[in-house]
Formats: structure tokens, C-alpha cells, sequence
């Protein structure tokens, strides 16, 4: 199955004392085709140095998304946050979230679900028909 990989997902994947690090990594393992967008990357950095990693080992990590094939990884370019930001508009959404609604937002370009356990991005999303999957 494709989908889009929430940030959540991914740090709960890492850190293997999480709450959710078991689910997170047979769904991941699950997937045939688990995208990751480029925003995802840069909230890994600032997300998995709030859980105490190490510099270093937050620096393997994003090398080994980057490197590892299993994912892809979608890069924002200018026309994606423009279409964004008019969809935020469109849909009457918050700017706040902005971060959230560009992951979101690829997996409903794309038709796919988007893997998450960020349970107000799941209402929200299920509100404007975005398609979500948390269960294993």
C-alpha cells in the first residue's frame, strides 16, 4: 500500500520506548510504498532533540531516510506551497497548522492515506476527506 508517513510515525518508530513504537513499525513495515515529504525531515531534526537524542544519531537518521530506498521522499517545491497555502484558504483551515496540512495535503493530492497518530489531525482531515490509517 502507499501512503504518506506522518512525523509522528516516524519519531514513534525511532524511539523504540515509545508509546506507539510497535504499531509504528509494522505499519511502516507494511507498506509498499511509504512517502515521506521533505517537511517531515526538518521536524525529525527539531522533534527527536526534544526526546534527548543525540546529535549525532539524529544526523544518522535523516541520513538513513534519505538514503534508504524503501522511502520516497516528496520535495516542497514553490508551486506545492502555493497550492497549499490557497487549499488552507479554500477549506477555511488554520495557518497554524501549516506543517501538518502540507503533509496532509500530499496524501490527498495523491489519493492515499495518510499514516498518523495525531489524533486533531485525524478529525481534521476526516472533516475535508482526507483519507487516514493508524491501525495495523
Amino acid at each position: 500500500m502507499e501512503a504518506v508517513i506522518d512525523t509522528n510515525v516516524l519519531v514513534y518508530d525511532t524511539i523504540e520506548n515509545s508509546p506507539f513504537h510497535n504499531q509504528a513499525s509494522r505499519l511502516i513495515d507494511k507498506l509498499s510504498d511509504p512517502i515521506i515529504s521533505s517537511i517531515t525531515l526538518v521536524e525529525m531534526g527539531f522533534v527527536l532533540s526534544r526526546y534527548g537524542l543525540e546529535t549525532d544519531k539524529i544526523r544518522k537518521k535523516l541520513n538513513e531516510l534519505l538514503d534508504e530506498e524503501w522511502f520516497s521522499i516528496s520535495w516542497l517545491s514553490n508551486k506545492f506551497v502555493s497550492d497549499v497555502a490557497m487549499f488552507i484558504v479554500e477549506k477555511n483551515l488554520s495557518f497554524r497548522e501549516f506543517n501538518d496540512w502540507i503533509i496532509a495535503y500530499e496524501a490527498g493530492t495523491r489519493k492515499i492515506p495518510l499514516v498518523t497518530f495525531d489524533k486533531d489531525l485525524i478529525k481534521r482531515c476526516d472533516k475535508i476527506g482526507i483519507e487516514t490509517l493508524t491501525k495495523e
